[in-house]
């Protein structure tokens, strides 16, 4: 059986969420990140979920102005950290985690603490952390400067929706950068006759690699994506066509696999 660093009954525990102002409640779900060059298990994206009093879930664009509106960004962005880290401590200590963070949590300065501390009370290595970070984070003078003692943390960094204005990239020759995604429109539109798509995948592919960056494809969801996605040379993806996003219970299960899990990088 695979060593994990904890067993699901030896896991941190993550206090409740408290969010006077804001009802409801939170969960995370745990994307699948996979390697297109030999489909086996990366790591898992940490996807915020809301649930609000009445059971009806409230998507990412109304609840993070909700809480910023109500007070409450600033702890949630603690719990997700917290909750993501003590399940990513779980897992095979091979298996990365990655988390979004929003500009104006960077701004404010406190994401760096957040993280540290959630690094700190689950035990998890900072290098099995990846914080994913908006574009216009990179040209932030505040948001740079709290992603730079992120990196200090030894906390990895990538930047996120990279689409057709791939010029950011240039930003990115002196930043700490680690890693690139390409925006899902960009995925979604790269079979598609006549669509510019996979030209412009390419530069970000070619322009990456010339920085050291790895590329990761998000929202991947057909066959003929992965094998376009392969040709080009991207390094990762995640989507449907994988898996959809896991509770953490089944992101756990399939962490644990013996051998390890391994995709199926074509089909219908």
């Amino acid at each position: 059986m695979t060593d994990l660093t904890t067993t699901a009954s030896e896991q941190v525990a993550v206090p409740p969420f408290s969010h006077p102002g804001l009802d409801g409640s939170p969960t995370l779900v745990f994307q699948p990140a996979v390697d297109l060059s030999t489909g086996r298990l990366l790591g898992f994206e940490a996807l915020l979920r809301w649930r609000d009093t009445d059971g009806s879930s409230v998507s990412p664009d109304i609840l993070i102005p909700r809480a910023e509106a109500t007070g409450n960004m600033n702890a949630l962005n603690r719990w997700v950290l917290a909750e993501a880290c003590a399940q990513a401590a779980r897992w095979p200590s091979h298996l990365q985690l990655a988390v979004n963070c929003s500009v104006f949590q960077l701004r404010r300065g406190n994401a760096a603490m957040a993280a540290a501390s959630a690094l700190e009370e689950s035990g998890l290595n900072p290098d099995r952390l990846t914080v994913e970070v908006t574009e216009i984070s990179v040209t932030d003078d505040d948001a740079a400067a709290e992603m730079q003692v992120l990196t200090r943390l030894g906390i990895q960094l990538t930047v996120d929706d990279v689409g057709t204005d791939w010029s950011i990239l240039e930003n990115l020759r002196d930043c700490v950068v680690n890693t690139v995604k390409i925006d899902a429109a960009l995925v979604a539109d790269l079979t598609a006759p006549g669509e510019p798509s996979r030209g412009i995948v390419e530069t970000i592919v070619d322009r990456s690699r010339s920085l050291g960056l790895c590329t990761v494809a998000e929202a991947v969801e057909t066959g003929a994506q992965v094998t376009v996605l392969r040709e080009i040379g991207v390094d990762t993806a995640q989507g449907y066509f994988f898996s959809q996003p896991l509770s953490a219970i089944e992101a756990f299960d399939l962490a644990a696999m013996d051998p390890a899990p391994s995709f199926a990088l074509s089909g219908p």
